[in-house]
């Protein structure tokens, strides 16, 4: 943490860990919610039947979680060709500036998408009157796929800016902040979602009560890129003293 590039590093990781966390642990109830789904379904069937609530339920859990299939496969395929577009663009532009820019775009670029969602009203939620590329799903599952823009940045800066005695060390503190920011923010996020401080039934939650707990994400994430982008260096800082203090003890 002493150096700018391991600062910027640890900046990300955390506006990271808020974000896939959370995406991942709220994101199919958010989805739920927005469809409507339990309501819909509850209407064609009888809703005084605890069986029909079960099977009501469980099928709008299912297919809000669904949703969250695409995303998870385009990020993968983001994954395995971020690193080849990453180098073709390091060898144009340099690796600070493709670093800085693809970590930017990777947690801005979702930032920008939930302070959208969350100011979206109950109307909107609704979906009526949208395109496909406006609906809520589908920007939420955008959110998700852009954030592995970041496997071209923060996930190798410490392989640039560290020596490789160093490195893991590096993307293991790295790591580590990313899980405890999204521990935290994923803890937060369910207190927000709890009108009343007191566990409740999930399908009590409406829509509109991700707005808060959306923007809090939003600017952990932003906050963290836009950090990274204006600090994280292509050369080596860390464990570089280490490296000259072996090299002169040799020399001797």
């Amino acid at each position: 943490l002493s150096s700018k590039s391991g600062r910027a590093i640890v900046a990300a990781q955390i506006g990271q860990g808020a974000l896939l966390y959370s995406i991942a642990s709220w994101g199919p109830l958010y989805l739920e919610r927005i469809a409507d789904v339990s309501t819909t379904t509850a209407t064609d069937v009888d809703t005084t039947s605890s069986l029909s609530f079960v099977s009501s339920t469980a099928v709008a859990a299912s297919i809000a979680a669904s949703s969250l299939i695409v995303p998870q496969i385009t990020q993968a395929l983001i994954g395995m060709s971020i690193g080849v577009g990453a180098d073709k663009l390091s060898a144009t532009i340099g690796s600070r500036l493709t670093r800085r820019s693809l970590q930017f775009i990777s947690g801005v670029g979702p930032a920008m998408i939930l302070v959208y969602l969350s100011l979206l009203t109950s109307d909107s939620n609704s979906g009526d009157g949208t395109t496909t590329f406006q609906s809520p799903a589908f920007l939420f599952g955008a959110a998700q796929t852009i954030s592995a823009i970041s496997l071209g940045a923060v996930s190798v800066s410490h392989l640039e800016v560290a020596t490789s005695s160093k490195s893991g060390a590096v993307y293991a503190l790295g790591n580590v902040f990313a899980a405890i920011s999204g521990s935290i923010t994923v803890t937060l996020f369910g207190v927000l979602l709890d009108k009343d401080g007191q566990q409740q039934a999930a399908t009590t939650t409406a829509a509109s009560d991700f707005s808060l707990p959306f923007q809090i994400v939003a600017i952990l994430s932003a906050v963290g890129s836009i950090f990274y982008s204006l600090s994280i260096e292509s050369d080596l800082e860390i464990g570089m003293q280490e490296t000259k203090k072996d090299h002169q003890s040799k020399s001797r």
